[in-house]
């Protein structure tokens, strides 16, 4: 067998830091060639969860949220017995409404940002630290 240096041929799986890009493109191959050995029926299946998901793309939204508070909602919600992400978007509409019509303001909670993308973050610590004191 010719080893790597002598074959002047990259192997893929040898492939280390690669661009994050490059290696999505490499797993989305290794997943089709996986789901392509499956049978009929399951494929089919697998087909009609990755259409459902494409038609759910355009509602979605990512949230990075501490962890006291993402505990906190996934306990209310099996309580509640409802999907997590319905009871974080019923639970947004008071406080959304009341920042539009300037009935509540961010100002005291914004830190500058090290990210080119924004101007401010909040300071979601301190906020957690003053509903505490309220409770």
């Amino acid at each position: 067998m010719i080893s790597e240096e002598e074959s002047d041929m990259t192997r893929f799986t040898n492939l280390g830091g690669l661009d994050l890009a490059v290696n999505l493109l490499i797993d989305q191959g290794d997943r089709w060639q996986v789901e392509a050995r499956l049978p009929k029926v399951e494929r089919s299946r697998k087909k009609k969860e990755r259409e459902r998901a494409q038609k759910r793309k355009p509602h979605r939204i990512n949230l990075d949220l501490p962890l006291d508070l993402k505990k906190r909602l996934e306990t209310q919600a099996q309580l509640e017995g409802v999907p997590v992400s319905q009871l974080v978007a019923f639970l947004l509409y008071e406080p959304l409404h009341l920042l539009e019509c300037k009935s509540l303001s961010l100002w005291r909670y914004k830190i500058p940002s090290h990210c080119p993308k924004f101007d401010c973050n909040l300071d979601l610590k301190r906020r957690s630290e003053e509903f505490m004191w309220k409770s």
